[in-house]
């Protein structure tokens, strides 16, 4: 069965795995991504700076460098990016929002989809999200902090469960089936039990959920 993954990073993938989104973080890894996706067909590259290693210094001018990176690889997307409120020792909020904005304006105008990564921000980027109406993006690491329908309200805003909340049978109920995604976020050995346990919380077969999935992640990537 070929599962999709619709969060992970440069790394081999686990045996039976179809289509994935593989993110970069920064430049240092951007190479790595785009190896990968030259020699397999089931990779959509993502190219991107992570909150984690938003470097003052140099972030805009590494905008650049993505830019050029998103014109090699008309069908990548934009990510990893976003809000981080957790982790110390990184830039603050002033700087992470003007990044993001820049990569959110680049997706935007270059018609790419967005992977976004969140940690106790999510108030701060829906509101963002909200100027980006025609968007798409998929939300990694979906814990069930805000409401779909009122908060993150496009259907094409995908929101994506992984290895950290697959124990929670609610989540996988919570969200609406066409925004549906699961990842393995660079934990590719777990993906055949986030699949078996989303099904059963889901009542319906694996298969069926794989396909869903891929439907899901076919419709936001780039055309």
């Amino acid at each position: 069965m070929n599962l999709p993954d619709a969060h992970t990073h440069p790394a081999p993938a686990a045996s039976g795995t179809g289509l994935r989104f593989v993110c970069g973080t920064s430049p240092a890894d951007w190479e790595q991504v785009a190896l990968l996706a030259e020699r397999d067909g089931n990779v959509t590259p993502f190219f991107g700076i992570h909150p984690w290693f938003l470097d003052p210094a140099a972030w805009r001018r590494d905008m650049r460098l993505l830019e050029e990176f998103l014109t090699r690889f008309p069908k990548a997307g934009v990510g990893e990016t976003g809000l981080d409120k957790c982790r110390r020792g990184i830039p603050g909020m002033k700087m992470q929002k003007d990044a993001l904005r820049r990569h959110l304006d680049m997706a935007a105008r270059m018609n790419r989809p967005v992977a976004l990564h969140c940690c106790r921000a999510w108030g701060s980027l829906a509101e963002m999200l909200r100027e980006y109406p025609r968007l798409k993006a998929i939300l990694h690491g979906w814990t069930g902090a805000l409401n779909p329908a009122s908060d993150l309200p496009s259907e094409d805003w995908l929101l994506s469960i992984g290895p950290r909340e697959m124990e929670r049978a609610d989540i996988f109920t919570s969200v609406p089936l066409h925004r549906l995604a699961l990842e393995s976020d660079e934990h590719p050995e777990v993906l055949p039990d986030l699949y078996r346990i989303a099904a059963q919380a889901l009542r319906m077969v694996e298969c069926r959920l794989a396909g869903i999935v891929k439907d899901n992640l076919s419709r936001i990537s780039p055309p």
